[in-house]
């Protein structure tokens, strides 16, 4: 009956930039003694160097029939009436063509990466013996129970998967009636992908990346989104300059093209064109030749949701000292040997003395990098 065995519903697809998408990948490539499919929203063309396989099935609305046209058109409060809550244009199409897909499919399991809302309309769907399982990564679950009570019941799923013990005991606080089992399965990344280099392999990527070869770097690299934080390190990085002259913020990432326009003018009005720079999307394959490139890694988020902050993890893996915002989910995974903890990430310069305390010490980077490997 099954034609597979584990599908993995991801809004974005493995090759997107984005943590869920690209755990999915690594999954899907590394077990392989499962037969496992991807269903992910996509609409644009597809990069040069994206990699794709019959693993990946992308759906948009293409396809979609004139009545589902129709329901687009009506208000997006009666859409989240009718479909639990589930009411953006992309959302929605996404969601039908997966309702569409999953019986031509017929898996033993499907994952539903933070898509909690689906619980509900996927179960109705499904008549087949199928385990749903909800990879809840964050703290998603904001609505107080008596006014959300439907919508955010997860009593659809058989187990929720978390990676850490905060976001289960988060969400738990807030729902009135916590059913599910739950497991916490910490994320993972390739350690023989990420990992410390020579300093003759680290002048030769600095060639290639066209950055000086002795200045100090320190990067930041994610998704271009304000609660991701950049603009923070951005407005004090003059700070940094003053002692360090030649020292370089790379900013590494592709994101919401406002926000990199307001960082791009944040640059130019600090006069800060010479040491920043803003590097634009990089290719999955490529991230650990950033890391290890540079000198410090700074994980300045602002989203106490956080779910893991799966580039620290990959900077720590590449032996690199690093400072972090100071919250829940990270004080659990890490202690003050591994990460430089920074309280109070928002306010002015809060990671201006992590940072120099960094490079003006050898010494302490070594062992904070070792620390974290």
């Amino acid at each position: 009956m099954h034609q597979v065995d584990i599908v993995h519903l991801t809004s974005k697809p493995p090759f997107a930039p984005g943590s869920f998408n690209r755990l999915v990948g690594m999954q899907m490539e590394s077990i392989t003694g499962l037969r496992q499919v991807a269903i992910s929203y996509w609409d644009q063309p597809i990069p040069p160097n994206a990699k794709t396989d019959d693993k990946t099935i992308l759906v948009n609305g293409g396809n979609l029939s004139a009545a589902k046209k129709a329901l687009l058109k009506l208000p997006e409060s009666w859409r989240s009436n009718r479909f639990n809550g589930v009411s953006g244009r992309e959302s929605l199409i996404y969601l039908w063509q997966v309702l569409d897909t999953l019986p031509r499919l017929k898996p033993k399991v499907v994952v539903c990466y933070d898509n909690y809302k689906f619980g509900k309309l996927l179960r109705q769907k499904i008549n087949w013996p199928c385990r749903l399982v909800l990879n809840q990564q964050g703290l998603s679950y904001h609505l107080p129970a008596g006014i959300g009570a439907k919508i955010y019941s997860l009593k659809s799923f058989d187990t929720i998967w978390t990676s850490t013990l905060a976001c289960y005991r988060f969400d738990r606080q807030r729902i009135t009636a916590y059913e599910p089992l739950v497991n916490v399965i910490p994320n993972w990344i390739d350690m023989d992908q990420f990992q410390p280099v020579t300093n003759e392999r680290k002048k030769e990527l600095r060639t290639k990346w066209e950055l000086p070869a002795d200045a100090p770097v320190v990067l930041w690299l994610s998704r271009l989104v304000p609660k991701k934080g950049a603009h923070v390190l951005l407005q004090s990085w003059r700070k940094v300059v003053d002692e360090f002259p030649d020292a370089i913020l790379w900013i590494a990432g592709g994101g919401e093209q406002s926000y990199i326009n307001y960082l791009r003018s944040l640059t130019a009005n600090l006069g800060l064109a010479d040491n920043v720079r803003l590097q634009g999307p990089v290719p999955p394959e490529q991230t650990p030749t950033c890391y290890q490139t540079s000198d410090v890694y700074v994980f300045p988020t602002l989203f106490t949701g956080e779910g893991f902050g799966l580039s620290l993890l990959e900077g720590m893996a590449c032996g690199l000292a690093c400072a972090a915002s100071d919250i829940a989910i990270l004080r659990e995974l890490y202690t003050e040997d591994t990460v430089l903890f920074v309280p109070d990430p928002n306010l002015e310069d809060a990671f201006v003395n992590p940072i120099l305390s960094l490079l003006r010490d050898p010494e302490l980077r070594a062992r904070m990098g070792k620390a974290a490997r």
